[in-house]
């Protein structure tokens, strides 16, 4: 790990408890967990945990910290008040974070083991239609900046120096400044039906579990959605969704199959390679508790992708998660595919988070642990297993720390190691 990262981090660290400790004394009531800071409301999203609408909503519920269990602090009112003004007076949601990623591993084929990124986004829900009503229209948008810290590569590519052929460091790259999404959600039907076009991600809107976000949950690809389907980037698409009971969903899009967070999408999309995908879900406990408790079938195609030399394929992928007591969620998904467009043929992961309970601060602290094995699409490499466990810490109201350890048995691309053990820290504040 970078030691002029952890220096700085903890530098960092010791002067926001400095500034928080007196407050935390003072007041030790916590907030109930479905107190917000500034205001802000969602119709229950259909995305996963990285979606701008689903993480809009998580970023301003109250947390309170191991050493904040107020869950804001005194200070930041007149910010979070700022914010609900927006919202009341143009129907404008803004969310504001910075994380930081480093982690090290104990092998390596090119002499690099250790990698850190820091990403800084910015991003916001504007209702300008039927604001307050049944069939809202809102444009959502994300800005974010990445860059590799103090001259290391970035974690995405660290799994690669040992012979994975699974993204370690998910959401941390180098790429610098991106327009991450810019798209258009309207809702119909009192929410029954909705769609979303734009620059947008494929990624959050199939498949995803309640552990898949890269800044709160598992850090390895591996570990949060099924990658015997092929992963576009945020590129142009479109996404449509019915609700036909309260426990019935179906969903099915058409996206850039060569979209990448580094290119121009109105480039990409004149290749007219598309990715397509329709997924029913059963949703026991309803729409508002759907990232949670759900279980999906998706089926997808994708066109062959001349310019990469990838044949045109199909797949299935399943995904089951459900969440007992408030407490414990067993989850797990697996998939099949017919060609190379995806990084595994057939794989299968299986894994576990458990909610911390806490004391006087609404719980915020999750526990997870995943293992899957993967069966690559690519001819002469060997099957790869994979397991990540972490634990997130909401040390204070606006700062988790999250400690995590990745183990990759038979590399795919390096039959020489039997297992590789990266450890990583993740850090995130938001506002």
């Amino acid at each position: 790990m970078p030691t002029r990262l952890l220096n700085d981090g903890l530098r960092a660290l010791a002067i926001l408890v400095a500034g928080v400790t007196p407050v935390a004394a003072q007041d030790s009531v916590a907030q109930p967990p479905s107190a917000t800071k500034s205001g802000f409301t969602q119709p229950a999203s259909l995305e996963g945990p990285d979606g701008v609408t689903t993480s809009l909503v998580e970023d301003d519920a109250v947390r309170g910290g191991l050493l904040s269990p107020r869950g804001t602090l005194k200070a930041f009112d007149p910010w979070y008040a700022w914010k609900r003004r927006l919202n009341d007076d143009l129907g404008l949601q803004l969310s504001f974070s910075f994380q930081t990623l480093a982690q090290r591993t104990d092998e390596t084929l090119t002499g690099v083991d250790n990698a850190a990124a820091t990403r800084g986004q910015i991003q916001g829900s504007w209702t300008l239609v039927d604001r307050g009503g049944s069939s809202p229209g809102k444009l959502t948008f994300r800005i974010r900046n990445r860059q590799a810290w103090d001259g290391n590569i970035p974690p995405s590519q660290l799994a690669y120096q040992f012979g994975s052929i699974i993204n370690s460091g998910t959401g941390f790259g180098s790429n610098g400044m991106e327009l991450n999404e810019l798209a258009w959600r309207q809702s119909f039907m009192d929410g029954r039906l909705r769609f979303i076009f734009g620059n947008m991600s494929a990624i959050a809107w199939y498949n995803t579990h309640a552990l898949s976000g890269s800044l709160s949950g598992f850090q390895n690809t591996g570990m949060q959605s099924s990658l015997s389907k092929p992963g576009p980037g945020r590129g142009l698409g479109f996404g449509l969704a019915y609700q036909f009971t309260p426990n019935l969903v179906v969903l099915g899009g058409v996206h850039d199959a060569n979209s990448t967070a580094t290119m121009n999408p109105l480039e990409t999309i004149k290749q007219h390679e598309y990715f397509y995908a329709a997924e029913l879900r059963y949703l026991p406990s309803g729409i508002e508790k759907q990232q949670w408790d759900a279980f999906k079938v998706q089926v997808w195609h994708q066109d062959a992708r001349a310019e990469k030399g990838l044949e045109a394929s199909s797949g299935v992928s399943l995904q089951a998660g459900y969440l007992f007591n408030d407490i414990w969620y067993p989850f797990a998904f697996g998939g099949w595919s017919d060609g190379n467009a995806s990084i595994f043929k057939q794989d299968l992961v299986a894994g576990l988070g458990v909610k911390i309970p806490t004391r006087n601060r609404p719980s915020t602290d999750m526990f997870g642990v995943a293992a899957g094995w993967g069966d690559p699409s690519a001819d002469g490499l060997q099957d790869q297993y994979t397991a990540e466990v972490f634990y997130r810490l909401q040390l204070l109201a606006s700062f988790a720390l999250t400690p995590s350890v990745q183990v990759v048995r038979d590399p795919a691309a390096n039959p020489d190691a039997d297992q590789v053990v990266l450890w990583g820290l993740r850090t995130r504040i938001q506002f």
